[in-house]
C-alpha cells in the first residue's frame, strides 16, 4: 500500500535543520503532487520576559517572518511545486505545530528539522519535535543532518 500525502506542512525558523526539512518537503511535495504548507511560528513565550509590551516588536517579528516565508515560497514554486501556502502564527510553537495548524490547514504530513539540543537543554525546554511526535494526529517526519553527530 502506498501513501500519498495531500498536504505537507514544513516548519521553518531559518535554521540549518529547518532548511533541510524544507528541501525534503519540496521533494516529497513534488513526488506526491501535493500542496506544500510552509509554517513559521513566532514564539511569544520568549517575549513574555520583556518588561514592557511593545507592539512594534511584534510587528517587526511578523514582517521578518513574512519575508522568510516569501523566500521559501518563491524557491518552492521555482522548482515546480504548484500549490504553496504560507502560514505565520504567534504563540507556543509546540502546540501550534502539533495540533492547531495541521488541523486548521488539513495537513496529513508534518516535517520538521531535528533540533541541536543536548540532553540538558531537552530536559529543561523540551524538544519541539518530541512534543509534536507525542501529540500530532498525523504523520511526522523529523529531518536530520546526516553530517552532524550528536
Amino acid at each position: 500500500m502506498s501513501q500519498k500525502y495531500e498536504n505537507i506542512m514544513v516548519a521553518v525558523d531559518g535554521s540549518h535543520e529547518a532548511e533541510l526539512a524544507f528541501e525534503k518537503g519540496v521533494n516529497v511535495s513534488l513526488r506526491n503532487g501535493s500542496k506544500l504548507t510552509i509554517v513559521h511560528v513566532i514564539d511569544t513565550r520568549a517575549l513574555q520576559s520583556v518588561s514592557t509590551f511593545d507592539a512594534e516588536v511584534y510587528e517587526e517579528l511578523q514582517e521578518e517572518a513574512n519575508e522568510l516565508l516569501k523566500g521559501y515560497k518563491e524557491r518552492a514554486e521555482k522548482v515546480g511545486v504548484q500549490n504553496v501556502v504560507t502560514v505565520v502564527e504567534m504563540g507556543n510553537p509546540k502546540v501550534l505545530l502539533a495540533n492547531d495548524i495541521p488541523s486548521k490547514e488539513g495537513v496529513d504530513l508534518i516535517m520538521v528539522g531535528a533540533t541541536g539540543l543536548n540532553a540538558f537543554e531537552r530536559l529543561m525546554v523540551g524538544s519541539s519535535s518530541e512534543y509534536i511526535l507525542r501529540h500530532a494526529k498525523v504523520d511526522l517526519l523529523v529531518v536530520r543532518d546526516k553530517d552532524k553527530t550528536m
